[in-house]
């Protein structure tokens, strides 16, 4: 849970950064104009080192940073494969659904290896272990220093004198300050003459009338938790000043220009004697009386309609860096535009007197001889043995041991194979021709069956979690896939069967889990099963189409994004499916590669034995579920179908793309 909100506050801090320079630049342009107006800049910089929620706009200056945060947990390295659906990553509770204790499986997995070998620790995991603890420890030192400050100056105001309403005078040296929430007192020091008192007295009612006095402390609140930010006390330094100074225009304005001498004259003489109140955020600063001197000085009057103007250009400007820019897909790469959708057709059923179909597809033709992307590469030769190269975090290689180095050279994983799938989480499954399913690498997710619950620990830290030797996961399988971080496989006997982590998604505050410990019975009677980065589908005997897992593109052809827990029934009179096309394309592939994969005319190719020929070459594993009905039209639902733009919420954060639940046809 620590974690989680540690690396939230680090990807707000962040985002907060890149306001705050925009916003000293911009105070820099409105140096010769009332200060109220830069004190309103800050607003929304509060706003971005508070607020939890990430709010997206295409006009916003800011860019989305959540991938940075994130990433390592799951993917680290440089050459990370990174999908637009993974922004940010937070959860805490966990719930198990789906058990099915009274399944036999077709036979009894035997692992090979019980027991997961466990590796160093990486640098990033090292990092975040100790910086949770120190940016805790920081936030609880300021925070003591706050409350012994606070009791200091209480001690100092005992003896105060009221003189009228909320108004105190002390014998103590200190500057004028307001303290309280709900009723707040002002406390000046002693031998102020009337009128310093006047001057200083309205000034402070300025700051109550305005609720600087909450203002500032909120303001405190956020440096704490964003401590460690030069950037922050900067801000924070920045916004006590342009506070101060629109109160003294304020009390300007309210008095007349001819007051400013004598206003000055009364900073200057409370500078001479007071004593700072360090710690508690009370003072609001007042001990830049040079500062403040110097522009009540320059203070002029702004004619109206110059003020117009330029309020009008800071709210607009506020409005856009509380916004963070989105992902969206341009016009010109419009499914619309440049993939030919019917949009008015709708699939047609298969017709009520047709003959049920009775499919049969020789499953050896979709066995994958090469598996990888720039991470991993894995490939079964002429002679049956399993090859693999690349990272070893999880010990994905299969040596019995686990590291950090980039193995250019293939290495020997098992011999006697006939298929291979490899997840992008960094686990990878391969089916032996006694038919028996085996895998190896991460196991934080659950997929290699490592343990009975889903724990949050263990599935940001798979490299504590990582199967460095093959394990048996299942017997009597004729093909199985990887998802994102499942397995789904299907049985001699025509079933099919799945576990691990289903879905994950969720927040600090909420969370949705699926998770699988064992493998489960879900469907019968299929020919054919696809395995995707976000969902699955199967192909029964009679030609109807059944997806579960993510669904919030509406990529399962459902209009209800949320979870899909059960097979759900979505098309018939089909004679294929896909839910794990992929196309070349960094961060987006374009618009026509996209239509050319979904009917067939485009595959990724992998067929490498070489992993540095997968140089600069990311596979974007597209959100969608593809049918070929008997009439040899293609469809399509989920990601780049339809004209509709929605807000999309994935595994790892929110993003926004067109999309649609519908599925339009495709030529």
């Amino acid at each position: 849970m620590l974690e989680h909100i540690f690396l939230k506050v680090m990807d707000m801090s962040w985002g907060a950064s890149i306001v705050i320079l925009i916003v000293c630049t911009v105070r820099i342009l409105l140096k010769r104009f009332p200060k109220y107006i830069s004190y309103m800049l800050w607003s929304v910089v509060l706003f971005r080192l508070l607020c939890p929620v990430v709010l997206e706009s295409k006009i916003s200056p800011v860019p989305n940073s959540n991938l940075v945060s994130y990433e390592y947990s799951s993917e680290t390295g440089d050459n990370a494969i990174k999908s637009p659906s993974e922004d940010t990553v937070s959860y805490t509770d966990v719930v198990e659904i789906n058990k099915a204790e009274n399944e036999q499986l077709p036979s009894t997995p035997t692992h090979i290896d019980e027991t997961p070998i466990k590796g160093n620790v990486s640098w990033q995991k090292l990092l975040l272990s100790i910086g949770k603890y120190v940016w805790l420890s920081g936030i609880g030192l300021m925070l003591l220093y706050s409350v012994i400050s606070m009791v200091k100056v209480r001690k100092k105001i005992l003896t105060s004198i009221p003189i009228k309403e909320n108004i105190y005078v002390s014998d103590e040296a200190i500057s004028p300050f307001v303290m309280g929430i709900t009723k707040p007192k002002i406390y000046l020091p002693n031998g102020l003459s009337v009128k310093e008192q006047e001057y200083i007295i309205l000034h402070e009612q300025f700051h109550i009338k305005r609720f600087d006095h909450i203002i500032k402390i909120i303001a405190y609140v956020a440096l704490c938790l964003h401590w460690f930010n030069p950037l922050v006390w900067i801000a924070f330094i920045l916004f006590c000043k342009d506070m101060e100074m629109s109160c003294d225009e304020a009390v300007v304005k309210r008095k007349g220009e001819n007051i400013r001498a004598d206003y000055s004259s009364s900073l200057l003489a409370l500078s001479t004697h007071r004593r700072m109140i360090g710690g508690f955020p009370v003072d609001f600063g007042e001990g830049d009386t040079k500062s403040r001197v110097k522009n009540l000085a320059a203070f002029r009057k702004t004619p109206k309609c110059v003020l117009a103007i330029i309020i009008s250009g800071v709210v607009i400007l506020i409005t856009c860096l509380a916004f963070t820019h989105k992902t969206f897909i341009s016009d010109k790469n419009s499914p619309n535009d440049e993939i030919n959708v019917v949009e008015s057709s709708q699939m047609p059923t298969q017709p009520p007197e047709a003959k049920p179909l009775n499919l049969s597809i020789d499953i050896t033709e979709h066995y994958t001889t090469h598996v990888g992307d720039p991470s991993n590469l894995y490939y079964i030769d002429e002679n049956n043995i399993l090859w693999g190269s690349g990272r070893n975090e999880f010990g994905q290689l299969g040596q019995g041991t686990q590291d950090y180095d980039f193995h250019s050279k293939m290495v020997k994983i098992a011999d006697n194979v006939i298929h291979v799938d490899y997840s992008q989480k960094g686990f990878v499954i391969f089916l032996t021709k006694n038919l028996e399913l085996y895998g190896l690498g991460n196991a934080g997710c659950g997929a290699l069956q490592q343990y009975e619950v889903f724990d949050w620990t263990q599935y940001t830290n798979g490299e504590d979690n990582a199967v460095t030797k093959p394990i048996l996961l299942m017997k009597d399988v004729v093909y199985a896939c990887c998802g994102r971080d499942s397995i789904v496989c299907l049985s001699e006997d025509g079933t099919v069967w799945t576990w691990g982590t289903i879905y994950v998604a969720g927040n600090i505050v909420s969370n949705n889990v699926h998770f699988v410990k064992k493998p489960i019975k879900i469907l019968e009677n299929a020919v054919l099963i696809t395995g995707g980065w976000f969902h699955h589908a199967a192909l029964l005997q009679d030609g109807t189409v059944w997806t579960w897992g993510y669904n919030s593109a509406g990529n399962c052809g459902i209009a209800d994004t949320s979870l899909v827990s059960q097979p759900t029934k979505v098309a018939e009179d089909v004679v294929m499916v896909w839910t794990n096309l992929a196309v070349n394309g960094y961060p987006q592939p374009n618009a026509e590669d996209i239509a050319n994969a979904w009917t067939g005319k485009l595959k990724y190719n992998t067929e490498y034995k070489d992993i540095s020929e997968f140089d600069e070459i990311y596979p974007r594993s597209l959100n969608n579920t593809v049918i070929l009905k008997t009439d040899g039209s293609y469809w399509v639902c989920g990601e780049n179908v339809g004209t509709e733009e929605k807000v999309v919420y994935g595994a790892e954060g929110d993003y926004t793309i067109i999309c649609t639940h519908e599925f339009h046809r495709c030529e």
